[in-house]
């Protein structure tokens, strides 16, 4: 028996997310709030090569708060080891 189609809705809606991935499940409830009222408005469901676009944005924001995250902390893990070397 071969699998029914799904919507591009709900292959977003499938994609495993980790526990705690707070702004990638942000990136996806955004892409699912654009594709409802993409087709709320009568434009029918998106294809899935549609996505690239409507992701690419919030992708590269999330990346770049991501970046300076890591940056920060590991400033912060610099000088915890310094603090603790000159005790």
């Amino acid at each position: 028996m071969s699998e029914q189609p799904r919507s591009t809705a709900e292959m977003v809606a499938a994609w495993p997310l980790p526990p705690g991935a707070y702004l990638a499940d942000s990136v996806r409830r955004g892409l699912l709030a654009t594709l409802e009222a993409t087709f709320e408005q009568g434009y029918g469901d998106l294809p899935p090569e549609a996505l690239a676009d409507l992701a690419l944005g919030p992708l590269l924001i999330m990346l770049g708060r991501l970046e300076v995250d890591l940056a920060d902390a590991r400033t912060r893990i610099d000088e915890l080891e310094r603090a603790l070397r000159d005790r």
